[in-house]
């Protein structure tokens, strides 16, 4: 017999937590299983297209071991090269900021300036970078190029995204039992959510 009321509310709520927190689970024996450096890319797709799942067909009793790790093996090769890329990209960022930043003449302080704004785009795409990876088909330089074109022409849902990603982190600086439950999957619960509103919105522009 299925629960109504708030009793209902309770179990349906308490449902979702016990799969975010398997899902966690999962998230963090991918990258284990990858040994950490070769697992953390393809375990955070896995778990960003087990949440997209879930959010687009309203079913959280979908068979989860399996279809993270069928998504983890798939896109084991393609994942951690994506994510390489990112990183190096950030790499770059960051070193030519602290280049310029030693430089005490004025073009020096405009210079930093300057990738000091191109990080700050950066990480405005990165937040986009999981949830366009699982939503679409594209090659490796589109997917970096569609995160950058979204963040930027869309900064009040950038502005949420980065919201969505600091408030789960700051709960888990303050409740630091809370990380290996729901240390990443608490945070690609609302990124991918408002991503897939946002992709929504593009689409319906799209067709219009």
């Amino acid at each position: 017999m299925d629960l109504t009321g708030w009793k209902g509310g309770l179990y349906r709520y308490g449902n979702c937590a016990m799969k975010l927190a398997f899902l966690n689970l999962l998230w963090l024996g991918g990258i284990l299983i990858g040994a950490v450096l070769a697992g953390f890319f393809p375990s955070t797709v896995a778990m960003f297209a087990v949440i997209r799942k879930w959010r687009q067909n309203g079913d959280v009793e979908l068979p989860l071991y399996h279809h993270f790790k069928e998504e983890y093996k798939r896109e084991f090769l393609k994942a951690n090269l994506y994510g390489y890329v990112w990183i190096i990209i950030g790499v770059i960022l960051y070193v030519d900021l602290l280049f310029f930043r030693g430089i005490p003449a004025l073009w020096g302080t405009l210079f930093s300036f300057f990738f000091f704004i191109l990080g700050v785009f950066y990480l405005a795409a990165l937040l986009f970078a999981f949830p366009v990876y699982v939503q679409y088909d594209l090659r490796m330089l589109q997917y970096i190029k569609n995160s950058i074109l979204i963040a930027l022409s869309n900064p009040i849902y950038s502005v949420l995204m980065a919201l969505g990603f600091y408030f789960p982190y700051y709960l888990m600086i303050k409740v630091p039992g809370l990380l290996p439950f729901f240390g990443g999957s608490l945070i690609a619960l609302p990124l991918m959510s408002l991503s897939l509103r946002l992709f929504e919105l593009l689409d319906q522009k799209a067709r219009e």
